[in-house]
């Protein structure tokens, strides 16, 4: 005959069907995180010795190495535009600005009014354009282009702006070269710009403060 505390003391028993409490599942270790627990300390101290040995090498090199200075920040621009786009996987495209109004101009007075207005501005920039016959042909190229796709009042785009110089002009740009001659034309085309609209306000930045125009 069993007594009371012969009963309760197989209550827990795991044959009776009570098993024992399981550990909190929240407190295990990840086996990624096991792994470095059990890292060998000597191969943790020579994986960093070896990281920063290739540091300082690359280091070094890009400082004697321009050419390959220059593929370094090609490789960092290029993992940047990368990232941005996965960034941007499911957000809305941001509108594009209005096109910038330009006046009804021929190839021919676009060039002289440029031509005249870097005459008579005294700034360092104005004086290398000056001297930059090949520049200013491609500033009024693009100028001819703008006004040609900017119909509606539409901002060009890079892509159209390239398309049209290459067939039009035979000028072959890349795209940070179509990103820059839009902007000159369009800053050209401010209030007191050569390529300025009667009545045009001064321009402003994307983030609504106030640009300074080329020259």
């Amino acid at each position: 005959m069993h007594g009371a505390d012969d009963t309760s003391s197989h209550t827990d028993d795991p044959i009776d069907g009570h098993a024992p409490d399981a550990p909190d599942s929240g407190n295990r270790l990840t086996a990624e995180e096991l792994a470095f627990l059990l890292r060998d300390p000597m191969e943790q101290a020579r994986q960093a010795e070896r990281a920063a040995r290739a540091n300082r090498t690359r280091t070094e090199r890009r400082a004697a190495d321009p050419t390959y200075a220059d593929r370094l920040r090609a490789g960092d621009r290029d993992r940047q535009r990368r990232r941005r786009r996965r960034e941007a996987i499911g957000k809305p495209e941001p509108p594009e600005p209005p096109g910038v109004p330009l006046p009804d101009l021929t190839e021919a007075e676009a060039a002289r009014r440029l031509v005249d207005h870097l005459d008579r501005c005294g700034t360092a920039q104005a004086a290398q354009l000056r001297r930059r016959p090949d520049r200013i042909r491609a500033y009024v190229e693009a100028f001819v282009a703008y006004r040609t796709l900017a119909t509606g009042g539409t901002r060009p785009t890079r892509g159209g702006l390239a398309a049209l110089l290459r067939s039009r002009f035979g000028r072959e740009v890349t795209a940070s070269q179509v990103q820059k001659l839009r902007d000159h034309v369009e800053a050209f085309a401010a209030a007191g710009g050569p390529w300025a609209v009667a009545g045009a306000s001064a321009p402003t930045a994307r983030d609504g403060r106030p640009a300074a125009g080329p020259a």
